[in-house]
């Protein structure tokens, strides 16, 4: 498990302003042991796919695994996603995302790969809630989703998940 990381979002607890911060603060070095950690467990593919917030991460999990590492940018004026230089990936790829909450994003951009020829072996998230139904709208695509922190909305705000977890803890 990413200890490291878990006390960095821990720090942030109960705030969901707080966490969305903390997240948008780290620095390369503070994704460095998390992108490890998921290099590791990840099956064999061919290029990473990162969603806006994600980029560092994913970055340096294509260092890891020595693959290339493309940015999915949505238009401020259709709201649709673009993948720019996707003509660099072919195959199967994985989806980094920052903070996986409903899933439409990540299925988005799951569409936009598809139409690209590529496939989408599983979606990596760094903070995962757990209340929302991003990981079953995945997961009915028999997408693989990995966590590296489970949150909980209850109503004193955001706790670690207690339900048996889902993340790469196992």
């Amino acid at each position: 498990m990413a200890l490291k990381f878990r006390e960095v979002i821990a720090t942030a607890l109960p705030s969901e302003e707080g966490v969305r911060a903390r997240l948008a603060g780290l620095q390369a070095q503070d994704w460095t042991e998390l992108a490890g950690r998921f290099g590791a467990l990840l099956p064999e593919f061919d290029g990473i796919i990162a969603l806006p917030g994600a980029q560092q991460l994913a970055e340096l999990l294509a260092y890891t695994r020595g693959v290339v590492a493309l940015h999915a940018v949505r238009h401020a004026t259709t709201g649709h996603w673009t993948l720019p230089q996707a003509e660099r990936l072919t195959g199967d790829v994985v989806i980094v995302t920052e903070h996986l909450t409903d899933g439409l994003a990540e299925l988005e951009t799951m569409l936009l790969c598809a139409t690209k020829g590529l496939r989408v072996l599983a979606v990596v998230v760094a903070v995962e809630r757990t209340n929302a139904a991003g990981r079953i709208r995945l997961e009915l695509q028999r997408v693989t989703v990995l966590s590296a922190v489970q949150l909980a909305d209850t109503p004193v705000g955001l706790v670690f998940e207690r339900r048996t977890p889902q993340s790469m803890a196992r």
